[in-house]
């Protein structure tokens, strides 16, 4: 019977024993979902934290070190830290300091006064780390890591910092910033281990490592959108360069015009002064035909013109004078041609001007004959006074191509003043030509509208071919004029409209830009 007993209660026992493991394994497993959730609830406010610092970042165009130092503050915050510390990476192994946040111990050993200034000033202390020589490089930072993206210590970390350090930040962590594959910074974050103050663990190391990831692929886009706002600004100010450009050598033009122009009214002002007493006019007028009608009238004007030594000069200096008069008028004539075609060359180049403004964003069916005929236009005068030949082979009726005509004749325009500079800026000796061509070629079954700017000049060195249509790219010294936007601008809107600019030189003997337009309806064959 006692046996029994034991053996039943020991069975109870043995229950119960069971039922308290099951219920301990439950509560385990409970903790461990709390811990989890609480663990995604963390990681998820920190993800929007710092998508919402990117925002502001972008909107008020802020710098990359600006960026780091509100994540730092974040960081610092979202782990409990007492302070924190952003360093970048420069020089590819060496650190700079950044900024400093919250109460973050010297890195550095200097003298308590100026120590407790630091800490009670993080603006002070950020200036002080900006000044001085970070003690640690980035392969250090790498070999803490190892690989694991974090390094947490509870003590002093070796060969890093000094012992002083470790005074205040009795838990450090730290976590470096990779930017494709590149350490940008490493963010380290201190904290006490007293019972009134929260001890950083290795939790909150692993969380710092996640934050850092997701502040690097933030950084990447906002300097990725830095750079294509950057290019647009740069683009367009490139596309108002160009049309000030055109609106520049249209002006010049105009002016070579107007100086040629009053150069004419002046000469046939100087040749149609008043008649003097010595001018054809007065001589024939008052001495001669007067001389004449006496003889005429006193019946020996025959007598007076074949016998007398004076008379007998008169038909012959009357023909040189009425011969002087001839000259003097076709010499007016000849200024007068050339003043008149100097007012229509200005009125030309001011309707090109009009136009060029009309048109400009507008894309029509055109053929590129008289776009490329407008361009020389313009130049017209600047060949004129600069002794450079233009040709030109012109197809008579080359295919329609659909473009904008206005940034078309931009296109042509920037080929041919880079190639006049180029050609200026060589011996002055040599003739410079420019040649210009328009064809029409079958390419890989399409229909292709070809026009080729050649010029005799100088050349471009090989190693620059490659880069000539890169943005920011230019041979020539940078200047308020000259920032190396042109060609790209140009390869920009020929690539607009399908086609392709190639460029092909050999030095000392010139180049050729090769510009290459689908005529309209050539689609493409597969």
């Amino acid at each position: 019977m006692q046996i029994t007993v034991l053996i039943l209660l020991a069975a109870l026992v043995s229950m119960g024993m069971g039922i308290i493991f099951i219920h301990a394994r439950k509560i385990i497993a409970e903790r461990k979902l709390y811990e989890k959730d609480k663990a995604i609830k963390r990681e998820r406010e920190g993800v929007a934290a710092i998508l919402e610092l990117s925002d502001k970042s972008v909107d008020a165009d802020i710098s990359d070190a600006v960026f780091l130092s509100l994540f730092a503050e974040y960081a610092q915050r979202s782990l409990g830290g007492s302070g924190s510390a952003v360093f970048t990476v420069k020089d590819k192994d060496e650190f700079a300091g950044c900024s400093v946040s919250g109460t973050f111990p010297p890195i550095k050993d200097i003298p308590q006064q100026v120590e407790q200034q630091l800490l009670a000033h993080p603006k002070y202390h950020s200036k002080f780390l900006c000044d001085i020589k970070i003690p640690f490089n980035v392969q250090q930072i790498e070999d803490l890591c190892e690989g694991h993206g974090y390094f947490y210590s509870k003590g002093v970390i070796q060969d890093l910092l000094p012992k002083s350090f470790f005074k205040l930040a009795k838990r450090t962590v730290l976590a470096p910033i990779y930017i494709n594959s590149a350490m940008t910074a490493v963010i380290i974050v201190v904290s006490g281990d007293d019972f009134d103050t929260h001890a950083i663990d290795e939790h909150d190391a692993e969380y710092l490592a996640r934050l850092c990831e997701i502040a690097a692929m933030s950084l990447k886009g906002i300097r990725i959108f830095r750079e294509k706002r950057e290019f647009e600004q740069n683009l367009q100010q490139a596309k108002e360069e160009g049309m000030l450009q055109v609106s520049a050598g249209i002006i010049h033009n105009i002016g070579n015009a107007i100086t040629v122009a009053k150069l004419n009214v002046v000469e046939m002002k100087d040749k149609n002064q008043p008649p003097s007493a010595d001018s054809p006019e007065s001589l024939i007028t008052n001495e001669l035909l007067p001389e004449l009608r006496k003889h005429v009238s006193s019946g020996d004007a025959g007598e007076f013109l074949s016998k007398d030594p004076a008379g007998s000069q008169f038909i012959e200096i009357i023909s040189e004078l009425v011969s002087h008069l001839s000259r003097r008028s076709e010499d007016n004539a000849k200024l007068a041609k050339s003043l008149s075609n100097k007012l229509n060359h200005i009125s030309e180049i001011i309707e090109l001007q009009q136009r060029f403004i009309g048109e400009l964003g507008t894309e029509n069916l055109t053929t590129l004959a008289p776009v490329i005929e407008s361009a020389i236009k313009i130049f017209e005068e600047t060949f004129s006074k600069k002794a450079v030949f233009m040709e030109t082979e012109i197809m008579p009726k080359s295919p329609e191509v659909l473009i904008d005509p206005s940034m078309m004749t931009q296109v042509y325009i920037n080929l041919v003043k880079n190639a006049v500079e180029a050609m200026e800026a060589e011996n002055a000796l040599k003739e410079k030509r420019i040649r210009i061509t328009l064809r029409q070629e079958e390419i890989k079954g399409r229909s292709f509208v070809i026009s080729e700017v050649i010029d005799n000049g100088p050349g471009i060195a090989p190693e620059n071919l490659s880069k000539m249509f890169k943005f920011g790219f230019s041979t020539k010294e940078k200047s308020r004029h000259s920032r190396g936007y042109g060609l790209h601008s140009c390869m920009e809107t020929v690539r607009k409209y399908g086609g392709a600019i190639e460029v092909n030189s050999t030095p000392g003997k010139g180049t050729t830009f090769t510009i290459k337009i689908p005529a309209a309806g050539s689609s493409q064959k597969s």
